[in-house]
């Protein structure tokens, strides 16, 4: 049986209410194809978390998050749960996005415990991974992505990678894709050998487009994109789901 592609639209923190409803009010009435293989996934703040929820239901459309704690609940200030989440129906959440590594000091072990929570409420984990510039310029980047895998990823049953060079977001440089090739492989061995998991799905992100996304899907052979600043145009979006 062949594997879903995902495209999950991280908004970052973009969009106000209005503005997020017209857009999701664009996907939903579309007239481009809904292919039973493609999962369309939708990662917005946190606060517009609620209205999304109501207004995709019943669509083709699934919903996602952008982080969450490693704690059902505490005193967490500023924080927000899995369970809450979980309530809003959200099926995805991104983890160890680069943004989080550096701003927030989201570390490898921290990533993990975050992994952990989520697998536990059979939500699907989107777990980030990526390299700076100068590690793939010194050859090194397998040894740094390996180190990531490593210590973030405990053995479970699925999980999802976006692979996004930390070089690549919002920079419009892309690797070649060979090159994104070699690294989902390489993720897949990886994860099949040393953590014993079974259903892997690799993404790539990082100034993902319209003019790029389907040589990346079918000459780089992985499962999907995580896109970022494409998602919030309504017509860049679109095309990009028609082309796949």
């Amino acid at each position: 049986m062949a594997k879903n592609k995902l495209i999950v639209s991280n908004w970052k923190m973009n969009l106000n209410l209005s503005d997020s409803k017209k857009l999701i009010n664009k996907l939903i009435k579309s007239t481009v194809k809904k292919k039973p293989y493609l999962e369309n996934i939708i990662c917005p703040q946190f606060l517009l978390i609620p209205s999304i929820s109501n207004l995709i239901k019943g669509t083709h459309l699934l919903l996602g998050a952008q982080n969450c704690h490693f704690e059902r609940k505490g005193p967490f200030t500023g924080e927000s749960s899995i369970e809450l989440l979980k309530q809003f129906n959200c099926k995805y959440v991104i983890l160890g996005h680069s943004e989080r590594r550096l701003f927030s000091a989201d570390s490898n072990l921290l990533i993990k415990k975050k992994i952990k929570i989520v697998l536990s409420e059979k939500i699907k984990p989107i777990v980030c991974i990526g390299e700076p510039l100068e590690f793939r310029k010194n050859k090194s980047y397998l040894k740094f992505l390996e180190k990531q895998l490593n210590e973030c990823i405990p053995e479970c049953n699925e999980i999802v990678i976006a692979y996004e060079p930390i070089w690549s977001i919002g920079t419009g440089l892309v690797p070649d894709y060979e090159e994104i090739y070699e690294v989902q492989e390489y993720v897949k061995s990886f994860l099949k050998n040393q953590k014993s998991i079974k259903n892997i799905s690799v993404l790539y992100g990082g100034s993902v487009s319209s003019n790029n996304i389907k040589h990346i899907i079918k000459e780089s052979k992985v499962d999907g994109a995580l896109i970022g600043g494409s998602s919030l145009d309504d017509k860049e979006i679109l095309k990009i789901i028609s082309i796949l």
